[in-house]
């Protein structure tokens, strides 16, 4: 071959390379997170009562289900993942069961909380899950005793239903998230907390049922006579310790599916929406 055509043949085929499209690496997929999940611990129910009160893995066919708290505003507008264990006699809180979630929420029972107990749901705190507790009667007599355990720790304590009417409770002003666009709760038959002075230095109180006289908000004869002059009878409160979040709430039936003829429910007052801001910000959302 000529020395010429030899350079012609070459040009040729770097002219017919340079067309050719070089093929690139398609970028990897970036794997879509996991949810964040949200575990209920929620109290067994009065066996007379003749059925459980406050699940949310239930069919949703009863008022006082959690099925639409599930649904609506945890899976579908928070986007987590829920899980669900009744906290009998038999059953044990363990550091195994309260890992990988988000938020742990406490549906007290009528047993005390055993030391592990406590200890694992403080680890736990300490490194940066949030907690959410509500008492109710519906759990048994004494039902709060579990709760306690925990709250005690922190210098607050959760009080006897107060078997009170229906009342609204008002939000004065609060620059915190789960305060945002709430004028009002409505709750009924409320398990509220009390705050200690020496606890007022951690805790931030979002709202108060008061005056305590008035019909909704009372305390019972003997909780009542316990409140010392600096104390604080909560409805809702929020505390943090370093990344952990902690939130008490007064009365679980305000996350009811209803209809409620008596109690209350998701459809009342700004309960929607506290909902979704309050596990919002305990899910860091």
């Amino acid at each position: 071959m000529s020395r010429v055509r030899f350079i012609i043949l070459l040009g040729m085929a770097l002219v017919a390379c340079a067309g050719t499209p070089v093929p690139t690496a398609l970028p990897s997929a970036t794997p879509t997170p996991a949810p964040k999940r949200v575990l209920f611990i929620n109290g067994n129910f009065i066996p007379e009562s003749g059925y459980p009160h406050s699940r949310v893995t239930d069919d949703g066919k009863t008022p006082e289900s959690f099925s639409r708290l599930r649904a609506e505003v945890l899976e579908s507008d928070l986007h987590l993942a829920v899980d669900e264990m009744i906290l009998t006699g038999a059953a044990a809180i363990t550091p195994e069961i309260l890992k990988n979630n988000a938020v742990v929420v406490l549906g007290s029972n009528n047993r005390h909380l055993q030391p592990a107990e406590v200890d694992a749901l403080q680890n736990y705190y300490a490194a940066g899950g949030s907690l959410l507790f509500y008492a109710d009667f519906q759990y048994g007599p004494d039902n709060w005793a579990s709760d306690n355990d925990f709250l005690t720790t922190q210098g607050i304590e959760v009080l006897p239903d107060n078997f009170q009417p229906r009342t609204k409770i008002a939000f004065a002003a609060s620059p915190h998230p789960i305060a945002q666009n709430i004028k009002q709760i409505e709750v009924e038959g409320i398990s509220q907390f009390l705050i200690s002075d020496a606890a007022q230095k951690n805790a931030t109180i979002i709202a108060t049922c008061s005056p305590l006289e008035r019909s909704g908000c009372a305390l019972q004869p003997n909780e009542q006579a316990r409140v010392k002059a600096k104390d604080v009878v909560a409805c809702v409160f929020v505390q943090q310790n370093g990344a952990g979040r902690l939130a008490g709430l007064c009365d679980r039936n305000l996350f009811h599916n209803g209809p409620q003829k008596d109690g209350t429910d998701l459809n009342q007052a700004d309960n929607l929406i506290f909902a979704k801001n309050l596990f919002g910000w305990l899910a860091r959302k």
